[in-house]
């Protein structure tokens, strides 16, 4: 799990770039069917998860700075992106395996 962990966190702060190459046809369908899983997986977020995964892997934005603009503390933030992270590599492996 931890290497799926390590992957959708690549594929989150890469994001952009990766649908750049899919967009020029470089990539191939494993990197589109890949970057449909990590859109699907944030829109099933609640808002505030949400607002929590782009800015940090999207966004760049520090955990405290997103942690003071959610209300919430840092470790807090810490910890339910973590938590989100994981659910979403629970869920990559069940549908592209380890």
């Amino acid at each position: 799990m931890q290497s799926n962990m390590a992957e959708i966190k690549q594929l989150l702060k890469n994001n952009q770039f990766y649908k750049m190459q899919v967009a020029n046809g470089m990539g191939g369908n494993t990197l589109r069917e890949k970057l449909i899983f990590i859109d699907n997986a944030i829109k099933a977020l609640n808002e505030q998860d949400c607002n929590l995964i782009k800015g940090i892997f999207f966004d760049g934005i520090s955990v405290v700075k997103i942690a003071e603009s959610l209300f919430i503390h840092r470790v807090t933030a810490y910890r339910r992106a973590d938590a989100i992270v994981k659910n979403m590599a629970k869920v990559y492996e069940m549908q592209f395996g380890s």
